[in-house]
């Protein structure tokens, strides 16, 4: 059986597109590849490479793939809002679900998405 591992980070800020463009520059650096769902393709169909800040598509909710060798995970963050959240599959090493949010600036903390106790807390605070 697959098991998933997904997590949310919360941020000192709201996203703009400033600070989605540090987050895609920061995954740039660290990863292989990352893709960009194209927007209206919420089935993961078709995503873009982006190779450079400028490939970005800005849109209210964008949808990414970070990709690292046979790995990937997902990000899915919505513009003004402080969390993103991503999924992936479960590794006995770091998962990369959890790896695509360490070292990202303002984030203070990261939350497992099977901690429902403090996700309830967050959703009671209009995190969500």
């Amino acid at each position: 059986m697959i098991q998933r591992s997904g997590y949310v980070g919360i941020f000192v800020e709201p996203f703009t597109k400033e600070e989605v463009e540090k987050l895609v520059s920061h995954w740039l650096e660290r990863f292989e590849r990352v893709e960009q769902v194209i927007p209206g393709q919420y089935n993961y169909t078709s995503t873009l490479v982006i190779e450079k800040i400028e490939d970005l598509l800005y849109e209210e909710h964008p949808q990414f793939r970070i990709v690292q060798g046979d790995d990937f995970a997902w990000v899915y963050l919505s513009y003004n809002r402080r969390v993103l959240e991503t999924s992936g599959f479960y590794s006995d090493q770091i998962p990369l679900s959890l790896e695509v949010l360490l070292e990202l600036p303002n984030l203070v903390e990261i939350v497992e998405e099977t901690n429902e106790k403090r996700l309830k807390e967050l959703e009671d605070e209009g995190f969500f």
